[in-house]
């Protein structure tokens, strides 16, 4: 799935230096879709791609519409959800990239996010746990 990606990234940061180039979130997600259908036993998506720029990243299950979606923006972070159904399983990818050079306020946000899931990964808690009881723990690195 690797491959998906970087192809997609890869496009959109040439495409994103052309002159008056605009891709929106729902060219990202038409090209999520373009990509996997080449790949040998693609069946069909799992689920509609989730391509989100900018604040639209945070907007859960977030489902971009032509002519009131956003632009995908070299300045901004860009989130691509996709998954597919193939002959022998199904994926579910996330990524969340930035196309240009990240603000260090970004940078900021990208680490804590990244601390949040260190130290949820790093947790011990006893089985039956409720997710609801370990989110503090994934968003205490954005409390501090």
């Amino acid at each position: 799935m690797g491959l998906l990606f970087v192809n997609i990234f890869t496009g959109f940061q040439r495409r994103s230096t052309k002159p008056g180039c605009v891709i929106d979130e729902v060219d990202g997600a038409d090209k999520a879709e373009h990509f996997r259908s080449k790949q040998d036993g693609y069946v069909s998506l799992s689920f509609d791609t989730i391509s989100s720029s900018g604040g639209n990243g945070a907007v859960i299950h977030y489902k971009p519409e032509k002519g009131s979606c956003l632009q995908i923006d070299k300045d901004d972070v860009y989130l691509c959800d996709s998954g597919a159904q193939y002959v022998d399983g199904t994926t579910d990818v996330t990524r969340t990239v930035h196309l240009g050079t990240p603000s260090q306020f970004q940078k900021e946000c990208f680490t804590r996010v990244l601390m949040g899931h260190i130290d949820l990964a790093l947790a011990v808690f006893p089985p039956g746990t409720k997710g609801t009881c370990l989110d503090c723990l994934a968003r205490r690195p954005l409390w501090m």
